[in-house]
């Protein structure tokens, strides 16, 4: 009786454990697209080869190489992931022009806020 007590309390923990680690990947790490008009996602980093977290390390260790490494791999307009935010970066001013002319409707602040 006590054996399968414990067993059902391992049972408990282990499902207590995964259903955590299942949560925290699909609300803080899981890498998500924006739509078919959106900028590529760093999902990925070369030097730091840790699949979900490594872009994240990386960008944590060297911010500003990695944006000369994004800029260089995906162009002017890219998207990072880092948690349960996603920054994108428009580099120059051909690239940033869209987000100063663009109406709210267009691009809302107020969603980046809530």
């Amino acid at each position: 009786q006590i054996r399968k007590a414990n067993d059902s309390s391992i049972m408990i923990v282990a499902l207590v454990v995964v259903t955590g680690l299942t949560a925290l990947w699909f609300f803080l790490l899981r890498p998500r697209t924006g739509g078919k008009h959106a900028p590529p996602v760093v999902t990925s980093s070369p030097l730091v080869p840790i699949p979900v977290i490594g872009h994240i390390v990386e960008f944590f260790r060297s911010p500003h190489f990695m944006m000369q490494r994004c800029l260089k791999d995906h162009g002017k307009v890219f998207t990072i992931p880092i948690f349960h935010k996603r920054l994108t970066f428009l580099i120059g001013p051909e690239a940033q022009e869209i987000f100063f002319k663009a109406n709210d409707d267009v691009l809302s602040q107020s969603e980046v806020y809530d």
